[in-house]
């Protein structure tokens, strides 16, 4: 599922970020964004099938995957919501993108769409994965309850397989096992595992009431949403649709709030029809 990408790295305030890569630099830029907890490489199946029409470009999120964990000081703690966005920026600026697709899952999600809403020069198109713009939603808060209570720290690959069961159970065992491999790192000498994440992306999170920037989104944009999730509700939904005239919503069964892991196929498909209203 991996063998494909090349992994590299760019300076942003001198925290280093790490991305990987797949297709050639010489095809349309597309970006992806994960969720919190996740990497980069949590979207490997949906970048390798894009890879030939795309170049698809996934971005470790400051304090996850091999990207520098930010040190924290008495008046800013690294992981401000404002300090994911001028990650994007440095990206786009760094590699000198233009008319990218941003596509975001989750957290990723409400990056994607702020800097899209004060971006618009830069970005052609948008997808937001079940997320919503509320600066509450009590599923997120229930998913930060369970990951403030966990230990970083997992006995066996197998047990972090059993772990990502439990959050997305229609997902099939090799993509529950490739998301087990890349999302956390071997500790010790045994069969121990580690989250490949800086513990106080959690602790520190942000979730500012985002409706201003969602409102203002003048590109065009597909919101899609699994309908077993539990975190964006269909209502949310439709609201975000209709508050952002021309905007478009994708409910589709199969999945919940990691469908494009639970139903690759369907959202790989999903993607291609938004892209294709792209270009009439």
């Amino acid at each position: 599922m991996s063998s494909q990408y090349q992994r590299r790295s760019f300076s942003n305030k001198k925290l280093d970020l790490s991305y990987v890569q797949w297709g050639s630099s010489e095809l349309p830029p597309m970006i992806l964004l994960h969720g919190l907890q996740d990497c980069a490489r949590s979207w490997d199946a949906f970048a390798q099938a894009m890879s030939g029409e795309y170049r698809v470009i996934s971005l470790d999120s400051r304090g996850h995957g091999c990207s520098d964990f930010p040190v924290p000081s008495k008046l800013d703690s690294g992981y401000r919501f404002d300090d994911y966005v001028s990650d994007i920026s440095a990206l786009i600026d760094n590699l000198r993108l233009n008319d990218s697709i941003l596509i975001g899952h989750s957290a990723g999600g409400r990056y994607a769409f702020s800097y899209a809403s004060r971006n618009p020069q830069n970005v052609s198109g948008l997808v937001v994965v079940d997320i919503d713009p509320d600066a509450i939603n009590q599923s997120s808060s229930n998913m930060f309850d369970r990951y403030l209570g966990e230990s970083d720290e997992w006995s066996s690959l197998d047990s972090v397989v059993e772990r990502i069961r439990s959050r997305q159970n229609l997902s099939s065992e090799t993509m529950l096992r490739h998301q087990a491999e890349v999302m956390t790192k071997a500790v010790g000498t045994g069969e121990g595992r580690m989250w490949r994440r800086d513990r106080r992306v959690i602790e520190d999170y942000e979730r500012p009431d985002l409706w201003k920037e969602w409102v203002s989104i003048s590109v065009p944009t597909v919101i899609i949403r699994g309908r077993q999730s539990n975190l964006l509700t269909h209502q949310t939904a439709v609201k975000m649709r209709e508050r952002l005239p021309g905007s478009l919503l994708a409910e589709l069964e199969g999945g919940g709030h990691w469908f494009y892991q639970e139903s690759p196929g369907a959202f790989e498909s999903t993607v291609r029809w938004f892209l294709s209203t792209l270009e009439n």
